[in-house]
């Protein structure tokens, strides 16, 4: 009996060999091999049963009661019936008084197995069990049910079977139910961990060859690339033979070398990552790419090898867009200068360590805001351009240079005494004063200077000092520079057109005549002439097309055409002894009734000199020849301004103009 046992375990055993040699390794592919499997359990059963422990003629036992329920268990239904069947047909070729005991142990075994295989056998192949309980319960309910079948013996026989069978039934077979499904089973989970690794790896090599990003795998001892993919080829713009077996150095840029080592170096000494971190690569044609990287240790499984894994992004256009972000966070966007905010951060971080002595030059440009207000914003900022192309023209590697106002530009010159930052600030000025705006208004730029020698020096106390010398400078300079400038723009108004440089002449002519005629002082007489040449000097900024129009303006060309008094405010307050004539020119449309532009000034808050300059300007425009219309005779003219007397003009003003500067009788006008 003890050798039909050791045959019938060594036969477990077998299948559990054959469950390994056999292509079967997955339960996916079981039913592409059911009924080679069936086979194979049928005549293992067959095997087992030619081997039995036999209690009397046509009664006998064997192990295949454990077989067919096992595997049901693992190979399900359709492998096991098919074996079960062989087994069966063998078994009634047999004969016997226990032949339908036999069978039933057959079909009972088969039942047990495949109600387990439905119901719980991806759950427990999923994961490993050490101890498999769960084994020994289904073997035991198998062949407490192989003992109830005994009942189908003939009577006389089922006490002498009972006594021989029930402790082997309900002992030794449950075991063996139980150590051949911790065999198979164990096999199971050692296939599913090939196959998943097998899986790993192949799911590694699709993803490492058609990843969409550049990987790649590089030896940490030699430092030599190991294997790339298609991408980061393509990235580098070269071939597999000419990179595998090279090192990165060879592709690094040079700025990025040595965060490459620290990278490598940290890997080597055993930290596994990940390391992510930005770094150019010089391409096959010597252009640079702007690269992330994602690293981290490689395990291969090889002790004797250490690689890394990388993942490589080219983000060089995320680049480009951050430099440009950076850049105009930066720089001004008309000059290219540093703007202030650089200025500002650059003096919280500011080292004058090996670079003293140091000076700094602050320059302020003069009358910008004339030219802007005269020419437009266009040849303002043109003229910002150029001055700034001169001054880039003459600094060197240590300069700094930024725009920290709308006319205001500071100069740090490093490692340059006062004496030579005098001479180069000589050389923009020199080069600035050539400069003309609209070939008429003479250009100039001041400059304040002052130097730092000490480290111990504080950067903002001379900055301070560079401002307050810039300042004085241009109480100086400034002054004569916008006089001069708004006596050309007054010429280039004139030369532009000149029916507005009569115009102006002959205004100056009559508002000269009515200051004497008001009895008004010599210095107000003369004031008022300048007055009457100066009063549409904002028409400079007014488009030619609608100073020059044939016929009447649009609402929306007379609204731009109103702006002319606010404009030559703006021009003539930027001169000190000039803003007492820029209120004048400012009200020069108002009205007594408080119908004029822009303020909507009424009565005495017009001024004198305001009201004067309103009749001269409207006697003249009445009688001055125009494109689309003829002038009209003085006569008719003096009658219009006695007719608006009192609403448009001031009576006693238009009175005295009538009688004492036209030399006609006021009450004799309709």
């Amino acid at each position: 009996m003890g050798f039909d046992i050791l045959v019938n375990i060594m036969l477990l055993l077998t299948l559990s060999v054959v469950y390994a040699t056999f292509p079967f390794k997955t339960y996916k592919k079981l039913f592409s091999h059911v009924i080679l499997v069936g086979t194979v359990v049928g005549f293992i059963g067959i095997f087992v049963m030619l081997n039995p422990l036999v209690i009397q003629d046509g009664i006998f036992f064997d192990s295949r009661t454990i077989l067919i329920s096992v595997s049901a268990m693992v190979f399900g239904f359709f492998p096991a019936l098919i074996g079960s069947c062989i087994m069966a047909i063998y078994r009634i070729v047999i004969g016997g008084s226990g032949t339908l005991t036999g069978v039933s142990t057959i079909v009972l075994a088969l039942s047990v197995g495949s109600l387990w295989h439905r119901f719980r056998y991806k759950k427990m192949a999923g994961k490993q069990h050490h101890l498999g309980f769960e084994y020994y319960v289904v073997g035991l309910v198998t062949h407490i049910g192989m003992l109830l079948c005994l009942l189908l013996i003939p009577n006389e026989m089922q006490g002498m079977v009972f006594g021989a069978m029930a402790l082997p039934i309900l002992v030794y077979y449950p075991i063996g139910s139980y150590l051949l499904c911790l065999l198979l089973f164990s096999q199971t989970h050692r296939l599913a961990i090939i196959n998943d690794l097998r899986r790993s790896e192949r799911q590694f090599k699709t993803i490492f060859e058609q990843a969409p990003i550049g990987m790649s795998l590089t030896d940490l001892t030699t430092g030599k690339i190991t294997n790339i993919n298609q991408s980061y080829l393509d990235l580098l713009g070269l071939t597999s033979e000419e990179v595998v077996g090279r090192n990165w150095k060879e592709f690094t840029h040079p700025d990025d070398m040595a965060l490459s080592a620290t990278i490598t170096e940290k890997m080597r000494l055993g930290e596994t990552g990940p390391f992510n971190f930005d770094k150019r690569f010089i391409k096959s044609d010597g252009t640079v790419v702007w690269s992330n990287l994602s690293l981290c240790v490689f395990d291969p499984n090889d002790e004797d090898t250490l690689e890394s894994l990388c993942m490589t992004l080219d983000i060089s256009e995320r680049k480009n867009e951050e430099n440009k972000v950076l850049y105009a966070s930066n720089h001004d966007q008309l000059t290219g200068l540093y703007n202030r905010t650089h200025f500002e951060e650059r003096l919280r971080n500011f080292k004058s360590e090996d670079r003293l002595p140091l000076t700094v030059a602050f320059g302020d440009v003069n009358g910008l805001r004339i030219i802007n207000e005269a020419f437009g914003r266009e040849q303002g900022n043109l003229l910002l351009q150029e001055i700034t192309s001169i001054i880039k023209e003459r600094l060197g590697e240590n300069t700094y240079a930024s725009r920290v106002g709308g006319d205001e530009i500071a100069l740090i010159f490093f490692s340059t005494p006062l004496s030579e930052a005098e001479l180069i600030i000589q050389d923009i000025r020199s080069k600035v004063s050539e400069m003309m705006v609209m070939n008429s208004v003479r250009t100039s730029i001041s400059f304040g200077l002052c130097e730092m020698t000490s480290a111990s020096d504080d950067i903002n106390e001379v900055i301070k000092l560079a401002e307050k010398d810039v300042g004085t400078r241009k109480l100086v300079e400034s002054p004569h520079m916008r006089g001069r400038a708004v006596y050309a723009i007054i010429n280039t108004l004139h030369e532009k057109n000149k029916r507005e440089e009569l115009h102006s002449r002959r205004v100056s002519t009559f508002c000269e005549a009515l200051a004497k005629a008001s009895g008004m002082s010599d210095w107000q007489i003369s004031e008022m002439k300048l007055l009457g040449l100066m009063h549409d000097i904002g028409k400079i900024a007014i488009s030619e097309a609608i100073l020059n129009k044939d016929g009447k303006l649009t609402n929306e060309e007379w609204k731009e055409m109103k702006r002319h008094s606010e404009i030559g405010y703006r021009i003539l307050s930027s001169v000190e002894d000039m803003t007492s004539l820029a209120v004048y020119v400012l009200a020069h449309h108002e009205r007594l009734d408080g119908k004029g532009y822009p303020k909507g000034l009424m009565g005495d808050e017009i001024p004198l000199q305001a009201k004067i300059i309103a009749i001269a300007d409207s006697f003249d425009a009445m009688t001055g020849q125009r494109t689309y219309r003829n002038g009209v005779l003085p006569l008719e003219a003096a009658t219009e301004i006695k007719r608006c007397a009192g609403t448009q003009f001031d009576p006693a003003l238009a009175r005295i103009f009538v009688e004492k500067v036209l030399n006609l009788d006021w009450d004799s006008l309709a």
